[in-house]
C-alpha cells in the first residue's frame, strides 16, 4: 500500500487523502475545502461541488490516476434537493463515460457543508 499526498489538496487530518493497492486508488471524502488554508470555503452546492472535484482531481493526479479513470464515485449531500445542481457541475467534471455513482443525503457533513465526495480510480503500479 502506498499513501498518496498533495498540497494541492486540504491537509488531511487523522487519514491519508488517498491509498494505492493493486492498481486502484482510494481517495477520501473531500468536502469543500481551501488547500492553501484548509478553511471550509462556504458557498451554493454548485460552487462546493466544483471546488470538492478540483480537490478530487488533485489527489487523483498526484496518485497517477484521473478523473477519466475513476471506477466509483460516493457522493453524500446535506439533502436530496441539491442533488440537480450537484449533477449540473458533476457533469462538467465527467462529461463522457461517467463513473458508477451512488447520492444520498446523510446528515453532519463536515463544517456544515453540503457536499462530500470520494471516488475508486485505477491507476498504473
Amino acid at each position: 500500500m502506498d499513501v498518496v499526498s498533495t498540497d494541492q489538496a486540504p491537509p488531511p487530518g487523522a487519514y491519508s487523502q488517498a491509498v494505492k493497492h493493486g492498481g486502484l486508488v482510494f481517495v477520501s471524502g473531500q468536502t469543500a475545502e481551501d488547500p492553501a488554508t484548509g478553511q471550509p470555503v462556504r458557498g451554493d452546492v454548485a460552487a462546493q461541488t466544483r471546488l470538492v472535484l478540483t480537490n478530487l482531481e488533485a489527489i487523483l493526479k498526484a496518485a497517477g490516476s484521473s478523473l477519466e479513470r475513476a471506477l466509483k464515485v460516493n457522493v453524500y449531500l446535506s439533502d436530496m434537493a441539491l442533488k440537480p445542481a450537484m449533477n449540473e457541475v458533476y457533469r462538467e467534471f465527467f462529461p463522457r463515460r461517467p463513473p458508477a455513482r451512488i447520492a444520498m443525503a446523510v446528515a453532519g457533513l463536515d463544517d456544515g457543508l453540503d457536499v462530500e465526495i470520494d471516488c475508486v480510480a485505477a491507476v498504473d503500479e
